[in-house]
C-alpha cells in the first residue's frame, strides 16, 4: 500500500517546497491540497521579500541613491506573487497542474485593443503573444489576428529596387475553438476556464488531429524562457478531455 503522498525536501532552509508523488486518483486529491497550501506559502514568503524591497527603494530615494536595482527587484517581486497567485487560483478551482505538453495555442489573454503589427515579407507569422496579466484583468482573442498587405519598394545589393508584398497584423479576432465537432460539455468547460481570466493562455494537444485531444490551460512564468525560443516558460493545467471509443 502507497502512502496518500510522498513528500521530499529540496532545500533545507526552505521547507516549503517538496516533490509531490500520486499514483492514484485519492493520491491527486491530497497532492492537490498539498500544492494550493505550498502556493499560499509561497506568496507569504514573496510578501515579506517585497515589503523589503520597498523599504530599500524607499532608503535610496531618501538618501538619493541610485533606485534602479530596488526598482527592478520590487517590480521582479510584484510578478512573482501575482504568479503564484493565480496558481494558486487555479488549484483552488480544481485544476491539476500536467507536465509541459507541446500544445497548439488557440487563445491569448491580453489587453491591447489592437496586435503589434510585426510587418514581415511572410504572411504566416504574425501570431501574438500572450501578455502576462493579473487575475480577472483581459481578453481571449485568437492569437492569429486578421492580416493586411501593402507594396513596399526595398534596395537589392545591384542597387536596383523591387517590389515587395510585406504584410502585417491588422486586427484580434474572436476565439476559434479548433474542434468544431465538440461536444457542448467541453465547449462549456473551456468557457468555464476561460471565465476564471486566470489563465494567460489555451491549447490543445496533440498538435495533429487527434480523436482524443485535451484542452489545456496555461500561466506564464515571468522572465523565464522555455524550451523553444521565443515562447516562455509556463505551468500547464488539465481543463478538458474527450474520447470517442469508436475510435478506438
Amino acid at each position: 500500500m502507497t502512502n496518500a503522498m510522498t513528500i521530499v525536501p529540496t532545500v533545507v532552509d526552505e521547507p516549503m517546497d517538496f516533490t509531490v508523488i500520486a499514483n492514484s486518483p485519492k493520491e491527486m486529491e491530497a497532492a492537490q491540497r498539498s500544492l494550493i497550501l505550498w502556493a499560499a506559502r509561497k506568496i507569504q514568503a514573496i510578501k515579506t521579500e517585497l515589503e523589503e524591497a520597498k523599504q530599500q527603494l524607499l532608503i535610496a530615494k531618501e538618501k538619493k541613491w541610485g533606485t534602479s536595482g530596488w526598482s527592478t527587484q520590487v517590480l521582479r517581486q510584484e510578478r512573482r506573487a501575482e504568479f503564484y497567485r493565480k496558481v494558486k487560483a487555479a488549484l483552488e478551482a480544481g485544476y491539476y497542474i500536467v507536465p509541459p505538453f507541446p500544445i497548439d495555442i488557440f487563445a491569448i489573454r491580453t489587453e491591447r485593443r489592437n496586435p503589434k503589427r510585426m510587418d514581415s515579407s511572410h504572411s504566416d507569422n504574425h501570431d501574438q503573444a500572450a501578455e502576462i496579466l493579473p487575475i480577472g484583468e483581459g481578453r481571449y482573442v485568437d492569437p492569429k489576428p486578421t492580416r493586411r498587405s501593402y507594396i513596399d519598394q526595398q534596395k537589392q545589393r545591384d542597387g536596383t529596387s523591387k517590389n515587395v508584398t510585406m504584410y502585417y497584423a491588422r486586427e484580434f479576432q474572436e476565439v476559434g475553438f479548433p474542434f468544431k465537432l465538440a461536444k457542448a460539455e467541453i465547449r462549456e468547460a473551456t468557457d468555464a476556464a476561460m471565465s476564471l481570466k486566470v489563465f494567460d493562455r489555451f491549447g490543445v494537444l496533440p498538435r495533429v488531429r487527434s480523436p482524443d485531444p485535451i484542452v489545456c490551460g496555461q500561466i506564464i512564468v515571468p522572465n523565464q524562457q522555455g524550451y523553444m525560443r521565443h515562447d516562455p516558460k509556463a505551468i500547464t493545467f488539465f481543463v478538458t478531455w474527450w474520447l470517442d471509443t469508436k475510435t478506438l
